[in-house]
């Protein structure tokens, strides 16, 4: 009788693996264009808020229309995934799009108001986002390998394409009026039925959210991106304080969302150890092809959009395939190739910094390709190192991790750049000022992505491990 019964309950939770299954890839794609819209919106507003402020007579402001959404997907980025281990999928969903309608709208009515638009873009921000991590914890949670590894490349690839179309775009948008830029998110309403119809209503029944816990680390999360957006030596000392207030949370809580299994996890802790040197000079790429291409090349800016545009999009044929390609090759030699195509592309950049734009532009695209090919990997590894119960924190504190980084790996290289004695010294034939410290700075790009690879070879059976039981 009692075989009976569990091979009844059995076959009913493989019912329901498959049924989840089904309803999460007829929802990805309505996701994916939720996602994309909202990125669109980050890219399209970081390229005309200098206008949008200049109309509004607060140029002085101008850049608070870019930097605080910024902050606010800092934040969302570790709370949507956290939330995604408690909080039905679907109802997650709706609340971001109605966030991304209602952002749209204030943003629209309120154009002739700063801090109208200000707080649209962030409402904006914080709605689009919820798809993205939505997506991301469906995929990691309910597909099969080959699967999963399909819809992350996909996924990455979108980012690039939204910043390929972004930077392509750049004079068109500035050509009309920012205000319509707003509406174009309402396209998302569109797409309520099939999020209604095939996003999984699943949730832990009876589970209480940690919410102590969780706003704590979001006060982290949120005073790691004002630091970086505005740099002040006292939020260090409170950012120390807190970080020290939510390890004792962690090992002396009764039951927080981070349990102490969770943050001494080895292998996930190696795993995002490597996110973050991957990504450390993400966000560095275009700048310095800015200031190679005005400052060594005399070019215009036109010109230089137009290489990085190629640039882009190679890093979204990339992410199309990256899923392909690491179902044929495995996880650790994709690392591999990953972090040696960096090498390659900045080293090669140093050493051929005087031998043309295009030659750059290819060896750059080499560079983006190998930061690309690492996201499908690392993120796919989150399943091999965490609980399936545990995949929505995992993700949510990779995003954290990887914007950081690249936060990080920003303010180093801008503090590098300024610096003048960083060009004092020219290596591979290139004169000292200008050429040597963008060549020098392709080195240390260089050196970081060695040191991912050195990561990598150190900590390949912590990578590959198998999800612990709990």
């Amino acid at each position: 009788m009692s075989e009976s019964i569990t091979t009844e309950a059995s076959k009913a939770t493989e019912a329901t693996v498959d049924e989840n299954r089904r309803s999460t890839k007829r929802a990805l794609p309505a996701l994916l264009t939720i996602f994309l819209l909202g990125t669109l919106m980050i890219q399209a507003f970081n390229l005309v808020f200098q206008n949008v402020g200049d109309s509004l007579g607060m140029s002085a402001n101008a850049s608070l229309i870019s930097t605080l959404p910024g902050i606010v997907l800092g934040v969302v980025c570790m709370l949507y995934g956290t939330l995604c281990d408690y909080i039905s999928p679907r109802k997650m969903t709706l609340f971001g799009v109605g966030a991304l309608i209602i952002g749209s709208l204030l943003g629209f009515f309120g154009a002739s108001n700063f801090w109208a638009v200000v707080l649209a873009r962030m409402i904006q921000t914080a709605g689009g986002q919820v798809a993205g991590s939505v997506f991301l914890v469906m995929a990691m949670k309910y597909l099969s390998d080959k699967e999963r590894a399909f819809y992350l490349g996909i996924f990455n690839a979108v980012y690039y394409a939204s910043s390929a179309v972004g930077i392509f775009a750049g004079g068109l948008i500035t050509s009309i009026d920012w205000r319509y830029l707003f509406l174009v998110p309402l396209v998302s309403i569109l797409l309520i039925p099939p999020v209604l119809k095939y996003t999984p209503d699943t949730g832990i029944k009876g589970e209480r959210i940690d919410v102590f816990g969780i706003a704590l680390f979001a006060l982290i999360a949120g005073f790691v991106a004002v630091y970086f957006s505005f740099p002040a030596t006292w939020m260090l000392g409170v950012l120390a304080v807190l970080i020290l207030i939510f390890a004792g949370y962690v090992w002396k809580g009764a039951n927080p969302f981070l349990s102490r299994g969770f943050v001494t996890n080895g292998a996930y802790m190696a795993v995002l150890l490597a996110l973050f040197v991957f990504y450390f000079f993400n966000f560095a790429c275009v700048p310095i092809y800015n200031v190679i291409g005005d400052r060594i090349y005399g070019i215009s800016l036109s010109q230089v959009s137009l290489c990085l545009t190629i640039v882009y999009i190679v890093a979204t044929l990339v992410g199309c395939l990256s899923g392909v390609i690491m179902n044929a090759m495995g996880r650790l030699p994709m690392l591999i190739l990953s972090a040696l195509l960096m090498i390659a592309g900045a080293a090669g950049s140093a050493l051929m910094l005087t031998s043309g734009f295009w030659i750059l532009t290819a060896l750059a695209s080499v560079f983006i390709a190998g930061i690309t090919m690492s996201y499908t990997p690392l993120y796919d590894s989150f399943s091999a190192t965490l609980p399936v119960d545990q995949n929505g924190r995992g993700i949510g504190i990779g995003d954290l991790m990887m914007n950081t980084s690249a936060s990080i790996g920003m303010a180093v290289y801008s503090g590098l750049m300024a610096n003048p004695q960083f060009g004092s010294h020219a290596l591979a034939g290139v004169k000292t000022g200008i050429q040597a410290q963008v060549a020098n700075m392709f080195w240390v790009m260089a050196l970081a992505a060695l040191l991912a690879l050195i990561i990598v070879a150190v900590f390949h059976k912590a990578m590959s491990a198998k999800a612990p039981q709990e």
